[in-house]
């Protein structure tokens, strides 16, 4: 490709994502009642949006910015993947539940196994209506004595009201003898520092305060942030595919905190972080297989056609006790007609709904997400196929703009995440030094017997060694 060509392709691809986030942006308005959508609300961080000449559109009701005028979705996302943004996702939807059985309630709805989730740990999930569809997708954290929940921002009315409905139907009880109390919060912003430089930037902001090398993904906790002086919420976890952290602050010292990570020098002469948008947002979940609600899923899809059984917790697929689980079971027995699946194409980018073509012209699926993937460099998306013309290799069609165009059916992700492992605990160097054995084989139940016997080894050794 010549020098000409590719110019014209990162063009071409930026035409794509920007009218692929207008799709978007009417999409997730359809999830809105008539009242909200109507006047959309400002996030803590609007004015450093417009401080920054941001592009501002109406998403999930709120006025929230695409893109960057002096940068734009391309370059946003490759310096996403290269060293690292700040998004505002304060759109987003924070649940609280507290009392003895907010366990029992919450797994009513999700399908993990949130009584193994262990203090400071979070899980993705996905909340179930009684058909065996999907409600939202959610990250659960376990923070002691409740359970914070992250959950999408064109849904959270609608979730409240349905934990409400849950509430008032089956623990009516639990929350009158105070077993059960559920908060939505509204007091707060939240940032997302995402980039392999992420970590580096927010240490420097902390002052050395939380060991973040320490911090692995999906871990959180509270933090006291002294710069700026306020209780956080700190989760390291993100939607980008990239290593990061998203920072439940008060809204009052909300730019505030994200100043003080955009003018960060990390000991250089220019701030490193810089701002971004909804539109590399977009791309960069894509790149890496994430479903994003009202596209991949819906009331009428449910994890398994969303090739998303691995969220099931293994005593929750035998047990089950989740909304839908009757057919989720079947449906783990004797397969489904269709399945989600990622695909690439030389042509233009398939948007969403884009029907898809066998080779012999009959019905084959739809398309869920499309748009130009800035890493690969060419279009990409994700479909719902049927059954096996969901196998990576085969060749189908999509038909765009009225005129069928060859598409691969790929396997996901097509950008492989760079989550963040923290380095192994001393129990886990422990076990696999006098045991040689690792804590990953080692289920949750019998792990505290093997540390303990460990440890035993380990004072014996050096009660040898002091003789």
């Amino acid at each position: 490709m010549c020098i000409r060509d590719s110019i014209n392709a990162e063009y071409m691809g930026y035409i794509m994502i920007a009218k692929g986030m207008q799709r978007c942006a009417v999409r997730a308005s359809r999830f809105l009642s008539t009242e909200q959508s109507q006047a959309p609300l400002k996030t803590p961080l609007y004015d450093l949006h417009v401080k920054n000449g941001g592009q501002i559109v109406t998403f999930a009701g709120y006025l929230l910015s695409v893109q960057y005028k002096n940068e734009g979705i391309l370059k946003e996302h490759h310096y996403t993947r290269n060293v690292c943004t700040l998004f505002d996702v304060s759109h987003m939807g924070n649940i609280k539940l507290y009392g003895e059985q907010r366990y029992d309630f919450l797994e009513r709805m999700a399908v993990a196994d949130v009584r193994e989730l262990k203090k400071g740990n979070a899980i993705l999930s996905v909340l179930m209506n009684k058909d065996g569809g999907v409600v939202d997708d959610t990250i659960i954290t376990n923070m002691g004595d409740h359970i914070s929940m992250i959950v999408n921002g064109a849904c959270k009315h609608k979730d409240w009201a349905y934990f409400q409905k849950v509430k008032e139907e089956e623990f009516s009880q639990a929350a009158s003898s105070g077993a059960l109390k559920m908060e939505y919060i509204t007091s707060n912003a939240l940032i997302a520092l995402q980039g392999p430089r992420a970590a580096e930037i927010f240490g420097n902001v902390l002052g050395g305060s939380l060991d973040l090398k320490r911090m692995g993904f999906l871990n959180a906790t509270y933090h006291h942030i002294k710069a700026i002086d306020a209780d956080c919420m700190i989760s390291r976890c993100g939607y980008t595919g990239e290593d990061g952290f998203e920072i439940a602050v008060p809204e009052a010292k909300a730019i505030a905190l994200a100043e003080l990570l955009l003018n960060e020098k990390c000991g250089g002469l220019q701030p490193v972080a810089k701002m971004a948008g909804l539109g590399c947002r977009d791309t960069l979940r894509l790149e890496c297989g994430m479903c994003l609600y009202g596209h991949e899923l819906n009331e009428t899809i449910g994890p398994i056609e969303a090739q998303l059984s691995w969220l099931l917790g293994k005593r929750r697929k035998v047990q089950g006790g989740f909304y839908g689980f009757e057919k989720i079971k079947h449906q783990m027995q004797y397969g489904v007609s269709m399945k989600r699946c990622g695909f690439t194409t030389q042509g233009m980018a398939a948007r969403e709904q884009t029907e898809i073509i066998d080779q012999n012209g009959n019905p084959a699926g739809k398309v869920s997400s499309g748009s130009y993937s800035p890493t690969l460099k060419k279009p990409i998306g994700m479909a719902y196929v049927k059954v096996p013309l969901n196998k990576v290799g085969t060749k189908l069609q999509a038909v765009v703009k009225g005129k069928p165009q060859p598409i691969v059916i790929q396997k996901l992700p097509f950008y492989e995440p760079k989550y963040y492992r923290a380095p192994p605990s001393q129990s886990s160097m422990i076990i696999t030094k006098y045991l040689n054995l690792s804590l990953i084989h080692i289920s949750e139940p019998t792990r505290p017997l093997y540390i303990s016997y460990a440890v035993f080894c380990l004072k014996k050794k050096n009660e040898h060694a002091q003789s």
